[in-house]
């Protein structure tokens, strides 16, 4: 009689297989009592037994040897120590992606403050490459764009350049000391070096075609240059100071049509005038 077990370890005695069924009896518990000779004590013993009726069970599903318990609570142990080992891998994860995100924010609050810094003391970062030898393009500019009427950049001279001012504070009061951000010359205008002179010369050209959009924004053909405005004049100076910058072309054509107007209207006034001195004679 041969034995199957189905993965419970519940066992079944073949009776035949036909086509991968099986059909087989349940092996159940048989409990046999039996008693001593004076009949006042009984003994019980347990057999196992296969079943009187049959049950067909897919082949695949039965095996030739019990399980072993004692492999399946190793493998229950095991896929609770896999599971820890997980929970614990994923909060390691999550404390190194807090750090890593916490590092990233300080490297860019400290990147950011580098910068602010950088600004703030430009002018003694710019002594400091002046002194150890590196050449420097020094310009002029003002801050204040909407002043580019009356402050065309300049590039000082090299015997103008002074250094750094304090311009608040007093150490004899222990009052925290600030100190001017650009350069100035020997005049107190502020200036700053620039790496390159392509640097310097991009920046001259951004502040003149600032004051053309302005000039085009409100037209004005005075060229006397006296204004508080863009007007054409001040436009003349930026070329003269710098001959290689011109007046952009659609400029210069809205000048030559004011001045043909101008011109038309001049006529048409002297012809008026003329027409006048005329009509006195005849009537004379």
């Amino acid at each position: 009689m041969k034995t199957l077990y189905d993965k419970t370890g519940a066992a079944f005695s073949v009776d035949h297989e036909h086509d991968g069924t099986v059909y087989v009896r349940p092996m159940i518990t048989v409990v046999m009592q039996s008693t001593n000779y004076h009949g006042d004590d009984f003994h019980e013993e347990e057999t196992m037994e296969p079943a009187t009726y049959l049950v067909a069970r897919n082949r695949d599903e039965l095996f030739d040897a019990p399980p072993r318990r004692e492999l399946d609570a190793e493998i229950v142990a095991k896929k609770a120590e896999i599971s820890k080992l997980q929970k614990e891998a994923s909060a390691s994860l999550e404390a190194i992606r807090s750090e890593k995100q916490k590092a990233e924010w300080e490297l860019t609050a400290a990147k950011r403050q580098l910068e602010d810094w950088m600004k703030t003391h430009k002018g003694m970062i710019d002594l400091g490459k002046l002194l150890d030898g590196q050449i420097l393009y020094p310009l002029s500019v003002e801050e204040d764009d909407w002043r580019d009427k009356t402050n065309i950049p300049y590039i000082p001279k090299m015997k103008d350049v002074r250094g750094l001012r304090v311009e608040s504070g007093d150490f004899e009061k222990g009052k925290q000391w600030k100190a001017k951000r650009w350069l100035s010359d020997h005049y107190n205008e502020s200036f700053q070096f620039f790496e390159t002179e392509e640097e310097r010369t991009s920046v001259i050209v951004s502040k003149f075609e600032s004051a053309c959009a302005r000039f085009r924004a409100a037209p004005n053909f005075n060229v006397a240059s006296y204004s508080s405005v863009v007007d054409y004049g001040h436009l003349l100076k930026w070329v003269e100071k710098y001959p290689s910058l011109s007046i952009p072309d659609d400029i210069q054509a809205m000048k030559a049509e004011n001045d043909a107007k101008l011109v038309e209207a001049r006529k048409a006034k002297l012809a008026a005038e003329l027409a006048a001195i005329d009509a006195e004679k005849v009537g004379a």
